[in-house]
Order: structure tokens, then sequence, then C-alpha cells
């Protein structure tokens, strides 16, 4: 579609705005109008009615041979990249209300995945791990997850976060069918974590938490830019209103590309592209 159609766009005050986020809003485009993108609202603490506490695994240390991930304000060797995830998400999900319980990285082996996620189990309501989800060779979460309990859902039709895990984890000591914590698995590309945290983790954890209200209200915007190449799946832009009040695109789409997130506002739905 051409520039000036309506899009749905999503105010989201993204990663380095870790306040803004808590306070995002959502838009939504009228029916009569396609495609239609929608848009995403993120409530204040105020409107949560507990804290959930939950656990969260950071992305694996090591992801392949040639790359490690490094804490932020440490020297960044050859091959390595930088650990964003721990510390957007843990933003995101304190902005929620959560009471976050940091349990690091994880070696990349199955045994070492598994112990992690009895840890996490026995005093938590809610798992939440990024990385490790995909099919790689060294991807151990969704093993360790159907060993220690049961994997729902693998794999979504969305772009950015294909790879992502829904289950349970039972909890020490309980046998199969007792009580299990919730398991969410974000796949490890930062903008794709940070995305599906906020589409799927976000109404998730606010349906945990007692509030029935959890999908976006809707406004129509008008876009400033034409996207040409739809995907077959749904697309979530990262975008901000420019100072004609219409919705740019930030150049680079990358699921890797965390300047997006600082650059942008928001999100546009894209919807999939006819079968």
């Amino acid at each position: 579609p051409g520039c000036g159609s309506e899009r749905l766009f999503s105010q989201v005050g993204l990663a380095t705005q870790a306040q803004a986020l808590a306070s995002q809003r959502v838009f939504d485009l009228p029916a009569e109008h396609t495609p239609a993108l929608r848009l995403l609202a993120v409530m204040t603490p105020g409107d949560l009615m507990t804290n959930a506490p939950l656990a969260f695994l950071a992305e694996r240390s090591d992801v392949a041979l040639t790359m490690l991930y490094v804490q932020p304000g440490e020297p960044l060797p050859p091959g390595a990249i930088y650990n964003s995830n721990r510390y957007a998400l843990r933003a995101l999900l304190e902005g929620l209300g959560c009471d976050v319980r940091d349990l690091g990285s994880v070696p990349d082996n199955l045994d070492a995945t598994r112990d992690a996620l009895r840890r996490a189990a026995a005093d938590n309501d809610l798992i939440v791990t990024s990385g490790g989800v995909s099919v790689g060779e060294e991807d151990h979460v969704k093993p360790a997850v159907e060993a220690e309990g049961s994997l729902n859902m693998w794999k979504i039709a969305i772009k950015p976060g294909k790879p992502l895990a829904f289950g349970q984890v039972r909890k020490p000591g309980s046998t199969p069918g007792q009580e299990m914590a919730w398991f969410i698995g974000l796949p490890g590309n930062p903008v794709a974590a940070f995305v599906t945290c906020l589409m799927l983790v976000r109404p998730f954890l606010l349906r945990l938490q007692g509030v029935s209200k959890v999908l976006p209200n809707a406004l129509p915007l008008t876009a400033d830019f034409t996207w040409a190449r739809p995907d077959a799946r749904r697309e979530f832009l990262r975008a901000r209103i420019n100072a004609l009040g219409k919705v740019e695109l930030y150049p680079n789409q990358g699921s890797a590309v965390v300047t997006s997130l600082c650059w942008s506002a928001g999100l546009v739905l894209n919807p999939p592209r006819p079968a």
C-alpha cells in the first residue's frame, strides 16, 4: 500500500525508555480500511491488581562458537555482542508490576537448561527465557521444557518473533498434572524478544493479574511510507509519528537492530500477504 493509506500504530516508547514503555497506548484501524494495522497498549502499574513473581533466564551465554554475550560496560572482544535482552525485558516486566528474579545466563547444554528450569519453577508463577528456542544444535530450551513439563505451542506466524514457545514446567516435588509454573520462551534476537514480550507476554501477565481488558484500543493514523514487500507472516514494524502527524518507519527493520527500538515510538501491524 502506498503513502497516505491508513495504518494502525501502537505507541510503545521503546527499549531505552523503560518508563515510557509502561504507559504505552495502542491504535486500531477501522474495518473498512484494508489492510488494517493494529497497535499495542501497555497499562501502567496502577492498572494491575497484583504482583506476579516470575523468573527470567537471560539469553544464552554461548550462541555460537565465535559469539559471546557481554554485559554492558564490559570490554567487547571480537565476535561478541552486548546482552541487551536481559535489561530491556527486565524493565518491561517490572513496568508491568512483576517481581522479577534474574537467574542469569545458562550454559548451552541440556542438563544445565533443565536444572535452571527446575530452579525457576520452584517459587515463581511464570518463567520467561530469551534465546535457545529455535532449531539450532545448541538450542536446548524446547527439549528441556518437554522433559520438565509440557510444551503447548512452538513457533508462531509473526515477524519478528517466529521461534516462540509456550508451556508449563513442573514445580519440584510435584507429579504430572499437579502444580506447574507457566513458561514462555522468547526469541534471542533483541527486537524479536522485545516485540513478543509486548504483544504476547504482556497480555498473558495482565490476565494472570486479574485484568479483564488486555487487548489494545484502536485509532486510525495515516502512513507516510510504502511497504512493497509483505511477508507471509504478520509483521510488527518499528515506527513513530513524524512532524506531519503521519507514521514513518525506521529504515532498517531487522530483528537484531536495537537502534530501531530506541528511535521508534510504536509498532505498526502489517497483515500477512494473501495466501
